[in-house]
Parts: C-alpha cells; sequence; structure tokens
C-alpha cells in the first residue's frame, strides 16, 4: 500500500465505510459498498458516494474510472491507517508517557495477542539487526 500521510476519518459514516473498503479488500462500485455497510448505515446511493469521492479527495481511497463506471479501493491498509493514527497521537508524548501508553495497551491484550505481539517484536528486532 501507498504511504500518505495520516488523514483522520470524520465521522462513524466514514469508519464504517472505509471498515467496508479494507474488508472487500477489491475494486468496487458504490452499491456494492452501501450494500455491505451495517443496515442502520445504509444511507442513499448518493450520500455513500459522496463519502467515497470525499475519502479518495483525502488520498484514504483510490478511485479509478472504468468507461462511465467508477471503482474504488482503499489507498492504506487498516494496520497501516491506525498504526500511523497511533504514531501521530503519541508523537507530541514524552518518551516516559509513550512508554506508559504502550503498556497499557499491551496489558489489555488476551494472552493470544500478547504472545502474537511478541513474535511480531522479535520479528521486527531481528531486520533491524540485519
Amino acid at each position: 500500500m501507498v504511504r500518505l500521510p495520516v488523514v483522520q476519518l470524520q465521522g462513524e459514516l466514514q469508519l464504517e465505510v472505509m471498515k467496508t473498503l479494507w474488508r472487500l479488500d477489491a475494486q468496487v462500485g458504490v452499491e456494492d459498498v452501501r450494500s455491505k455497510l451495517p443496515a442502520d448505515k445504509q444511507g442513499a446511493y448518493t450520500t455513500i458516494q459522496t463519502i467515497l469521492n470525499r475519502l479518495a479527495e483525502r488520498g484514504l481511497v483510490k478511485r479509478k474510472r472504468h468507461g462511465k463506471n467508477v471503482f474504488y479501493r482503499a489507498a492504506v491498509s487498516e494496520a497501516d491507517y491506525y498504526s500511523r493514527s497511533l504514531k501521530e497521537a503519541l508523537a507530541p508524548a514524552s518518551d516516559h508517557a509513550r512508554r506508559a501508553a504502550l503498556a497499557q495497551l499491551v496489558g489489555d491484550l488476551n494472552p493470544g495477542e500478547l504472545t502474537e505481539i511478541e513474535e511480531l517484536a522479535r520479528d521486527v528486532s531481528a531486520r533491524r539487526d540485519r
């Protein structure tokens, strides 16, 4: 995926649209997205189209035209989006506060998640040592 500056999602519907794009992981049309949204979020076709276009203007979504049809795809992965959002949120914090915040997040993980994070940390450390 392309590295983009962190752009925060604005509102619950934008988040639901992005979650749907991440889940579908393909080029999709407006109706494809709309039909996969939770029932209480399935707004009008034009509402979803506007949200997709705004997300594209902000660099979170890629827009591609095929004839008269327009298709959309997430321009950034869900993991990358949240990773960069977290980095931006913690950037102004002191080293101590940053470590404490991360420790609290890790403390909230279940044992399986903690094991997975430990494995990922070892992988990152091994790559740095190369």
